[in-house]
Parts: C-alpha cells; structure tokens; sequence
C-alpha cells in the first residue's frame, strides 16, 4: 500500500494549508499587539495615563481618549506619535492614529508630599552646646535640619526611641536595639542598678548611645524589681513587722535609685515630688508606709 502522506494528499496538503495560514493569523496577532504594548512607551506617561489604545486595523491604530477636548489636541500631534511609535516597531508600520472618546479613567492624583516642618531651634542649640568658634554656625544648621526631619516624622505616626529620644518606626529603634546587647553595656547597666551616680561618667567610656542604652536597661531591672518589692510589701502586711519593714526599707532604697536614674540627678538631691516618676503600685505602698 502507498502512503498518502508521502505522496502528498488532499488531507495533507488542507493540514499544511491551515497551519501555514494559522501562523500567518497569529504573526498578525502578534504584529498588533506590538504596536498596542509599545503604545505608553512611544509617548511617555503623562499621554499614556490619558489614553488607551483599543485595536488596530491595518496600519491604523486606534486610541481612547477621555473627553473630545484631548482627542482633538493628541489628534494634532499624530505625527509626533507615530514617528516614536514607528521606531519602536521596525519593520511593522502604522500610518494613522485615530483618537476617539472612550471609557478612560481621570488620572489619579499625584500623592503631595508634606513639607518638612520649621526647625525646634531650641533642641538644635542644645545639640551645638559643647561647639565654639567658626563652626558654630555651620554646626547650628546642621542641627537645625535634624530637628526638622525629626518633626516630620514624629508628624508622620512615628514614636520616640525610649532608649536614644529619636523618632523611629521600630521600638527601639534599629541602632538602639543592637547597642543593647553589647555585653559592655549590659555590665553598666548592672552597675547602675546598684550606683547610679556612675552614669555620669558612662558617656566618656560607651558613647552618648551606650550610656542612654545602659540607662535605659538598668530602669528595666529596678522596674521589675520595685514590682516585685512592693508587691511583697502588701503580701507581708503589718502583721509581719520586721519583715515587713525589711521589705519597705528595701523598696524606698531601690526606689531613689530607680529615680536617679530617672531624673539624672544623684539621690541626694531627690525630694518627694520626684515620686510622681514611680510606677504607681510602688508608689502607693511607699506613700502607705509614712
């Protein structure tokens, strides 16, 4: 028997025949939305957010508009359009853009962006305090557009760092939470707990950071050790005299500490007023005990 696909059939040469004109459909197809795709780059983003290129029919391509105003405005300059749009394509040409009133979207509008607040001069001269001479003024600026960044983003939601002062959106901020697990301030912060006239000298030996980092881990232990005091404070209760006035002894002792640390003040200068700055339960038993 003899192979009808060898020698060429009916059935062959239909196959052949819609494959051959299937590619030339989909070449077509192709060629088409080249010229719709290339459409936003050919005329840049302020046209394309105003238009939308719909179909093309032979070497004519047709775009929507919002209103008859712009399609008669784009429709005089066509030729800019086409000569971008003919470059891109190569060999593919468009001869005529025709713009038409459509379902086009008004462009959204661009987001304003707030403008940076006036500077806090009064935080920018505390900043300079320890600068003389001729760089004062320039050092005065400097510090001026810092004050501003960070009233703006105080402005924007973001809080205070508790341990450096400045805004941030994480709590504490990145740098603060990396000086915190140096073991070196970890060791101050421990020797704070039981001197805290030592923070004083902290800056000289850790940086401003380190010693605020210190300062700040060592209020963290007193806070969960004052709890603890006065909680057992109230669990002793009168009943237990000595023992009860063991643990209130100890209470008020960690507490000035608690508040010199606080104030950055030594204890000799506290005065009762300075409580206010205690967490309220111990407050309450120290003020209950007088």
């Amino acid at each position: 028997m003899s192979n009808p696909r060898r020698y060429g059939s009916t059935r062959s040469v239909s196959e052949l025949m819609g494959a051959t004109l299937g590619t030339a459909r989909i070449a077509r197809g192709v060629q088409r939305a080249r010229a719709i795709l290339a459409w936003p780059q050919a005329v840049g983003p302020e046209i394309a957010r105003l238009t939308r290129p719909r179909s093309q029919q032979g070497g004519t391509l047709f775009v929507e508009v919002r209103d008859s105003a712009t399609a008669h405005h784009l429709t005089m300059q066509r030729h800019h359009f086409l000569k971008s749009l003919n470059t891109l394509l190569g060999e593919e040409r468009i001869t005529e853009i025709r713009f038409g009133v459509g379902s086009i979207r008004a462009p959204a509008p661009a987001p304003r962006v707030a403008p940076l607040p006036a500077p806090d001069r009064a935080r920018a001269r505390e900043l300079v305090r320890n600068v003389d001479g001729d760089l004062k003024d320039v050092a005065l600026k400097a510090a001026e557009a810092i004050t501003r960044a960070r009233k703006w983003r105080e402005e924007q939601g973001w809080r205070p760092c508790p341990v450096c002062g400045e805004a941030s959106r994480e709590q504490p901020c990145r740098a603060c939470a990396l000086t915190l697990e140096d073991p070196n301030v970890k060791r101050a912060a421990r020797t704070l707990t039981r001197t805290p006239e030592r923070l004083a000298a902290l800056p000289a030996l850790l940086g401003d950071s380190g010693a605020n980092a210190a300062r700040f881990t060592a209020l963290a232990l007193l806070a969960d050790q004052l709890d603890l005091l006065a909680l057992e404070c109230v669990r002793s209760g009168p009943q237990h005299g000595e023992e009860a006035g063991g643990y209130r002894a100890f209470l008020a002792q960690q507490a000035d500490v608690y508040l010199a640390l606080t104030h950055r003040r030594p204890r000799s200068t506290l005065g009762r007023e300075d409580r206010a700055a205690l967490p309220e339960r111990v407050r309450q038993v120290l003020e209950a005990g007088r």
